[in-house]
């Protein structure tokens, strides 16, 4: 294009301007008089004036902004050198609070941080702490100067809260087991936390995170190594835990460096260079190739060495791609060669060198052990070609020696075998090379060659032709030697084959025993058969071994001896012993003379066992049970028996004598005994034919004759032994006698087995009792007595056994069917017991008697010789003699009655009660007591004793009889233990066992001890009591009752005696007047009211149910004004009325 030029005198030298320049008006301007610029205007106002926005570098004018164009860049406003930004003229505005040191602040916060506003912690720092770090030997380690105070304390909350709660976590810290490795290197880190973490998040820097694991040893693979190094974060935190304090965190940069995966050297050898299979082995002289198969090269450069292993040069591989590379063709080698002799070689493949893998990884290599065959000459020489077929060696043995060249191959390296074919039709035999086995190199084997048994037994003889073979894997194997001939002939053979004729079959006896005697059958035992199966042989002779002369005999076939026909021999009369045949057999089959001998049998001869045992060597005895309590035999019984064995008082418990009421009665079976071939076998009993059986030589003859059973009947063999009898000497049989009770006559019955040649058993002896049940008691079990009176205790005038040794009597008590053909030897054939208890007791009265035959024994005796007699109470009740009871020496209160019952052979029969009550009273007293009724001792003053009952008022039959103040009723005439009082025919209530109760019953009869006859004391009863006190006027009345007929208080000599319009007495019924003296007789002093129930709630209304206390009063009176400080309580009672408890206490 031409050139344009500037028109005019535009500019001086060094491109001065000496006049103003305009562009577009007002695009640019150039002042040059006042040297301003201006820009977007045609007027320049300032040495720089522009109208729109200024870019200068990153920094944009825009109306009142100075801002940059770069996102988030700061602007720095920096006066020159150490000058200062003067803004005094004016404000800046709108400054946000500051973060950092030196960020300004606006004149609200200083004044709210510093002056006397309000200062807001999210707005102040830490600032430096006094001993230089606010986190050296702290829990949380986070904290910088420039921490705001609001933030270290929520910090420090949210720590303590997590120590709180065990789940602080202050710092972590780890290491890896390794930090370097090829691509595929595991990497286990071992975590240590300062706290109380239990999860752990790991980023581990090649885009792989494990999350909140629980195990503090994590592992990780590398699978590449782009990327690497690799930065690893690891967090610890606790699960449970929640903001600051829970967690904590550590990051170690370039940790983990991977590099390409180790490389994996590998490689296999051909038979040809491309195609085929893989060989470890090949014929010697053959060229073979290397195929390197090693992995994990990438485009790295490599560098191989491959070792032959056959001392020829290595070959280097420098280029991956070149022939022996892992890029490359199969490598071509020919390993040196050997003369009948295998090589082992050992090649070897090296990475030298790889240029991108782990640098410890290189270098490494891989081998493989190679084979290499040759060719073999095997040869084979024998010490033997021509033999018999010896039977003793089964055959004719060679040996053969092997003479193959000793450089063969072993075959535990190369697998060699030497295999010699025998050419007998038998397997052929292989040896490893190198085993020193027999038939190995240098060594000798040998081997039987047999005749077939067609041409042993025919007399044929055979020609063998063999030889030795290497077997290896060269192509050409297996490797053949020369042929060998072996020739056999048949072999003379004595064979003999023996049995006694008639065979044993005791245990531990073979075909060859015999027996020197003939059995029950007539046949001879001794007796031995032979027979012969010789091969090959023209003559035989047979040597016994015993006092006879040798069996020569000739073969012809038919003789005895010869072969198929037998010859038997007759040891009869000979030593006891072993007599061992020898046998000879004489022939030339071929082409050798020989001779065989069989010693192989031995006959045996035994004598013949001795006999069993004889039915006399046998014990009877009886099977079933006794029947019965220690039954022994009575005085007088009847005796039936042919032996008369037994005496009175004779134990009937024995194997040989016992006792029986019922059933069917066994004798033991007698097992085995002698002889069950001949003879008759009998059972008698009381010596007459209860059934029999005469034996023949037939086994089996059992079955039952009457009262005889046979069983067993066997030979002996079978019966007793087979190691002990041979069959057909002896019979054996077993036997019992049975037979029911009711076929027996009642007393003493002998029995036995008896057998006409072998003897006889002993007897036994059944007593046959006619007494089949239990003793029983006569009605009422006789009557009662007392025996020793003792000490006895009264209560309310009945008298009570107490001390001294009391005792009653029973006498007239009748038993029945105590004995029969036996008694029973007990120490207590009756006794008296403890019966029912009466009127609500439950403790025994007396004590449990056991009384013997004498003790029993009545005015009529039954005893003979101190033995209790035949049939006592068995026609007749029998009366006892008098049975003395002991009052028992417990402490104990109650009324008890006895009861009887007697015992036999048969058991104990029933009790019968006597009806006597027995009354016991020996323990302490309990429920209410007429010599102890309590009163508190926290009541008054003056005495601390207890109430009595008094016998003052018995001839009174009112509520409130009269009586004399003067008279001090404590001391007068109290009831006492020792005697009665005298209380039939009067009013006078009953304590009767506790309890105090309107009693009518008779205690003259029916009651032991003999008490008072109440009967005739009907209509209303009293209880009257005294206890004394002193400064008392008021008490309680504590009573328990269903209801009372009424109840009456005294205090005589008190003002009360003539006050009252009771003769004296209050009712405690009635409430008490509110004041002064209680009693009606206003007129001597009393208050109107002869109440003394201290209020309404207090009263005790006749026949209503009781229970608790009642407060009584004297009102203005008190014990103290009383003769003997006594008061008085009368209590009465109607039929059917009782009180359970009784006592005074301190008025409530």
């Amino acid at each position: 294009m031409a050139k344009g030029r500037i028109s005019g005198r535009l500019l001086r030298d060094d491109l001065a301007r000496d006049t103003n320049l305009t562009f577009n008006t007002d695009t640019l301007v150039v002042d040059y008089a006042n040297s301003k610029i201006a820009i977007g205007t045609a007027t320049a106002t300032d040495l720089l004036t522009v109208s729109g926005n200024v870019t200068a570098a990153n920094v944009q004018i825009s109306d009142n902004t100075i801002s940059s164009i770069v996102t988030n860049a700061d602007i720095a406003l920096s006066p020159n050198g150490t000058g200062n930004i003067d803004a005094s003229t004016n404000f800046i505005n709108n400054v946000v609070d500051p973060v950092q040191d030196q960020d300004v602040a606006s004149k609200i916060y200083v004044d709210n941080a510093v002056t006397g506003g309000a200062q807001i912690g999210n707005a102040i720092n830490l600032g430096s702490a006094a001993d230089g770090s606010l986190t050296t030997d702290g829990a949380y380690i986070n904290w910088t100067t420039s921490t705001k105070v609001t933030d270290a304390i929520d910090d420090l909350n949210e720590v303590v809260e997590n120590v709180r709660n065990s789940t602080f976590v202050k710092e972590v810290d780890f290491t890896a087991d390794t930090t370097s490795g090829g691509a595929g290197t595991v990497v286990t880190l071992t975590i240590t936390a300062t706290g109380n973490a239990n999860r752990y998040t790991i980023v581990w820097g090649d885009g792989d995170t494990t999350t909140s694991t629980s195990d503090s040893t994590p592992t990780h693979t590398y699978s590449s190594n782009v990327g690497s190094p690799f930065d690893v974060t690891v967090t610890a935190f606790n699960n449970s835990g929640s903001g600051t304090g829970s967690t904590a965190s550590k990051t170690r940069e370039d940790y983990i460096t991977i590099y390409t995966a180790d490389p994996v050297v590998s490689f296999a050898i051909y038979a040809a260079s491309s195609g085929g299979s893989a060989i470890n082995y090949w014929d010697d002289g053959a060229t073979v190739y290397l195929d390197n198969n090693t992995t994990n090269i990438g485009g790295a450069t490599v560098q191989y060495t491959i070792d032959w292993g056959d001392g020829s040069s290595d070959d280097v591989i420098t280029d991956d791609t070149a022939d022996g590379g892992s890029q490359g063709g199969r490598l071509a080698h020919t390993f040196t060669a050997s003369t009948e002799q295998e090589q082992q070689r050992t090649v070897t493949v090296t990475l030298d060198s790889h240029s991108t893998a782990l640098p410890s990884a290189i270098p490494t290599n891989s081998t493989d052990a190679v084979e290499i065959y040759d060719t073999h000459t095997p040869t084979v020489s024998l010490n033997d070609n021509s033999g018999v077929n010896e039977e003793g060696t089964s055959g004719h043995v060679v040996t053969f020696t092997n003479n193959t060249e000793s450089t063969i191959g072993s075959y535990a390296t190369y697998g060699i075998q030497y295999q010699y074919q025998w050419g007998d039709g038998t397997s052929s035999t292989t040896v490893n090379t190198g085993s020193g086995s027999s038939g190995d190199t240098g060594g000798t084997i040998n081997h039987t060659f047999t005749l077939s048994s067609s041409d042993q037994a025919n007399g044929v003889a055979q020609d063998y032709t063999g030889n030795l073979r290497v077997i290896s894997n060269h192509t050409s194997s297996p490797f053949i030697s020369s042929d060998f001939t072996v020739h056999v002939e048949p072999d003379v053979r004595a064979n003999i084959a023996g049995t006694a004729v008639t065979t044993s079959d005791r245990s531990g006896d073979n075909i060859y025993d015999l027996y020197d005697g003939v059995d029950y059958n007539s046949v001879n035992r001794a007796l031995a058969r032979v027979t012969n199966t010789s091969q090959n042989a023209d003559s035989y002779t047979y040597d016994w071994a015993d006092t006879s002369s040798d069996d020569a005999v000739t073969e012809d076939g038919s003789s005895a001896g010869s072969i198929g026909a037998t010859l038997d021999h007759d040891f009869t009369g000979e030593s006891i012993g072993n007599y061992n045949l020898t046998f000879t057999a004489t022939g030339t089959p071929d082409i050798t003379a020989q001779t065989d001998v069989d010693t192989g049998i031995t006959f045996q001869l035994n004598a013949v066992p001795s006999a069993p045992t004889s039915l006399s060597g046998f014990t009877l005895s009886l099977s079933d049970s006794y029947q019965g309590t220690s039954p022994r035999l009575t005085a007088g019984f009847t005796d039936n028996s042919e032996s008369n064995e037994l005496s009175a008082g004779d134990s009937l418990t024995s194997s040989t004598a016992r006792r029986y009421t019922s059933g069917t009665i066994d004798t033991n079976v007698v097992n085995n005994a002698y002889n069950g071939v001949t003879g008759t076998l009998t059972a008698t009993v009381n010596g007459v034919d209860r059934g029999n059986k005469t034996f023949t030589t037939s086994t089996g003859e059992n079955g039952t004759f009457t009262s005889l059973v046979v069983s067993g009947q066997l030979d002996a063999n079978d019966s007793i032994s087979s190691s002990t009898y041979p069959t057909g000497f002896f019979q054996t049989f077993d036997a019992k006698i049975t037979q029911a009770l009711s076929s027996y006559t009642v007393g003493v019955n002998d029995e036995r087995l008896e057998h006409s040649t072998t003897g006889n058993t002993n007897y036994v002896n059944v007593v046959y009792d006619d007494v089949t049940t239990t003793p029983s008691i006569g009605s009422g079990a006789g009557t009662l007595a007392e025996g020793t009176a003792g000490t006895q205790r009264y209560v309310s005038g009945i008298p009570y056994y107490n001390s001294g040794s009391p005792t009653v009597v029973l006498t007239g008590v009748q038993v029945n069917n105590l004995t029969g053909q036996a008694y029973s030897d007990v120490s207590n054939p009756v006794e008296v017991d403890t019966g029912a208890n009466q009127e609500g007791t439950s403790s025994a009265g007396t004590v449990n008697t056991d009384y013997t035959y004498a003790n029993i024994d009545g005015a009529t005796t039954m005893l003979t010789g101190g033995i209790p007699n035949v049939d006592v109470g068995v026609a007749s009740a029998y009366t006892l003699g008098s049975l003395t009871v002991p009052i028992t020496s417990s402490s104990v209160r109650t009324v008890d009655r006895v009861r009887v019952r007697a015992r036999n052979c048969n058991g104990v029969g029933g009790y019968i009660s006597n009806t006597t009550n027995i009354n016991v009273h020996k323990s302490a007293q309990s429920g209410i007591s007429e010599i102890l009724i309590p009163v508190s001792d926290s009541l008054g003053a003056g005495f601390d004793d207890d109430g009595v009952r008094i016998f003052d008022f018995s001839a009174d039959t009112t509520d409130t009889p009269s009586f004399t103040g003067s008279t001090n009723f404590y001391t007068s005439s109290p009831y006492t233990e020792a005697s009665d009082p005298g209380v039939s025919g009067t009013k006078e209530a009953t304590i009767r066992l506790g309890v105090l109760e309107h009693n009518v019953v008779d205690y003259s009869t029916g009651y032991l001890p003999v008490g008072p006859d109440r009967s005739g004391d009907t209509g209303t009863q009293y209880f009257t009591f005294a206890f004394r006190r002193t400064t008392m006027a008021n008490f309680d009345l504590s009573i328990t009752s269903s209801g009372i007929a009424g109840l009456f208080i005294a205090a005589p000599g008190t003002g009360i005696d003539s006050a009252s319009g009771l003769n004296g007495w209050l009712r405690a019924d009635t409430t008490y007047g509110g004041s002064g003296v209680p009693g009606s007789n206003t007129g001597s002093g009393g208050n109107g009211s002869d109440g003394c129930a201290f209020t309404s709630g207090d009263r005790i209304a006749t026949s209503t149910s009781l229970s608790g206390g009642y407060t009584m009063t004297l009102g203005s009176e008190n014990g103290t004004n009383a003769t003997g400080n006594v008061i008085l309580v009368r209590i009465a009672l109607t039929s059917g009325q009782s009180v359970t408890a009784l006592s005074v206490g301190v008025a409530s």
